[in-house]
């Protein structure tokens, strides 16, 4: 038995094959594309993808705490709870307690299912999915919770993905420190992927899509089993702050717009060759492996500027001048 992806987990029955489509996890470090392919992905007639769960590995790792789902007043009382977290109360769409299988929800994985499956009922549609990159380190429960889940697992350059973190108050403190996080969570989302079957996954990258979106989602509603559908390409924009809400102009600033070509590949106008040494230094090899330019390799002020990224970075840790959160 794979340890990772076990064949037969205790909810593995859940949705019997022919019954319903499988859902679909679109995984990708965060500042990769995958707000902008799953909301891509929620244009299509067939699928209902909210903007982020955020409660499936904190309801995984409390299963004492979910009481005993054999009897109907503890699968209510959690699909009461789910129906409060703020992710699910930002819904476009209202789902009742009275909408959702509540016979069907005997497990943790059941009772996510029947949620999110009357969430796409109330979109008109019939395939549910989910992206929360957080997950991206936790693919294993998710494909013991799914085990006919689809993985879209889209792919950046760790360069653009480092550079766009650091801005943010919750992304790493320095570039360095966010190369080494997109080289660690990259890596470990394709050895864990490789394990699954081949018709389990898909690897897409975001500079493909955003330079060729037409091809990007083609290539992916095919495997999926789906006709591709125009309004994919840009039907998003024009429900892009319903769905991500106040983030869309601090962190989703382009959502609202077409895919620019533009947005990809920054880091040869932004990170000195100095920095792109440390970057080839830290993850040159997945670097390669995934077809991306290498970049500066090397730079005489590459000590220096790895010396100033040890002590900003402790300094930020010890202080803090990162903008702080807003709202809940």
């Amino acid at each position: 038995m794979n340890r990772l992806f076990p064949s037969n987990s205790p909810d593995s029955n859940i949705r019997p094959m022919n019954t319903a489509p499988p859902p679909i996890m679109v995984v990708g470090v965060d500042r990769s594309g995958t707000t902008l392919l799953s909301l891509m992905l929620d244009s299509h007639s067939r699928i209902a993808i909210p903007y982020e769960s955020k409660f499936f590995m904190r309801y995984h790792n409390m299963p004492d705490q979910l009481g005993n789902l054999a009897e109907p007043e503890a699968r209510r009382a959690l699909i009461e709870r789910m129906l409060n977290e703020p992710s699910v109360r930002q819904w476009g769409h209202t789902v009742a307690i009275g909408d959702v299988e509540l016979d069907r929800c005997t497990s943790l994985a059941s009772s996510i299912d029947a949620l999110y499956s009357a969430h796409a009922r109330a979109c008109g549609k019939d395939i549910w999915g989910d992206k929360t990159p957080s997950y991206i380190t936790s693919l294993h429960v998710l494909n013991a919770l799914f085990p006919e889940a689809r993985f879209i697992h889209i792919i950046r350059d760790g360069r653009d993905v480092a550079s766009s973190l650091v801005q943010q108050w919750w992304g790493p403190n320095d570039f360095a420190e966010a190369m080494r996080y997109w080289h660690e969570r990259v890596s470990c989302a394709r050895k864990m992927l490789r394990m699954l079957p081949e018709n389990r996954f898909i690897e897409v990258r975001f500079e493909d899509l955003v330079a060729n979106p037409r091809n990007t989602l083609e290539s992916i509603t095919t495997f999926l089993g789906l006709d591709f559908e125009e309004a994919m390409l840009d039907a998003y924009t024009r429900k892009a702050s319903s769905r991500v809400g106040e983030s869309l102009s601090e962190i989703h600033p382009h959502l609202h717009e077409k895919p620019n070509p533009e947005q990809a590949y920054k880091w040869k106008r932004q990170v000195p060759a100095s920095d792109q040494a440390i970057a080839h230094e830290i993850a040159g090899r997945t670097l390669a492996e995934l077809g991306y330019e290498q970049g500066a390799t090397q730079h005489p002020g590459k000590l220096f500027r790895e010396l100033y990224h040890r002590v900003r970075s402790a300094y930020i840790w010890r202080f803090g001048n990162k903008k702080p959160p807003t709202g809940g």
